[in-house]
């Protein structure tokens, strides 16, 4: 094992979770270079799924994808901040949902060549976390990288 400090990939959402694995990390891996990822979905995406939005949206669809992106970036920095503060190299990263979460977690994870991906959880298990489609589940059902899921604490877990 080397003694230079790993590079870290953090699943950001602004969550209390996502909170408590920037705060986790950030004591586990001291000093190491972190990029924080949000995951962000167009618009596009979510009136395909919601067609009845379509006549509503019209050509308003571009500034809304705008402001999704905008907002991406703000959560992505706030999770910099967090992770600044716990004494990580932190740089914000965001990418465009295109197929799945997981999905583009992994993708971010190989281009950015991390050694390691930390997501938070939300503390569901057996059936109710497959049924949930949960993001840590698939990460650590198919990522070629080490996966550190950080449980959520004892007291957040009715959130």
């Amino acid at each position: 094992m080397s003694d230079e400090p790993s590079t870290i990939l953090l699943c950001y959402d602004g969550s209390p979770q996502a909170d408590h694995a920037t705060q986790v990390a950030a004591k586990l891996f001291p000093g190491s270079r972190a990029y924080v990822l949000y995951v962000w979905e167009p618009v596009e995406r979510i009136i395909a799924r919601y067609s009845v939005l379509a006549p509503f949206m019209g050509e308003e669809v571009g500034a809304v994808d705008a402001d999704m992106e905008a907002e991406a970036r703000r959560v992505a920095g706030a999770g910099v901040e967090m992770a600044s503060a716990g004494g990580l190299d932190a740089e914000a990263h965001t990418a465009k949902l295109e197929s799945t979460v997981w999905e583009a977690v992994l993708y971010a994870a190989e281009t950015l060549d991390v050694g390691v991906i930390i997501t938070g959880t939300r503390s569901l298990h057996g059936l109710r976390e497959v049924i949930a489609n949960t993001l840590s589940h698939h990460l650590i059902q198919h990522s070629p990288r080490p996966v550190l899921a950080i449980p959520t604490p004892a007291s957040d877990e009715s959130t």
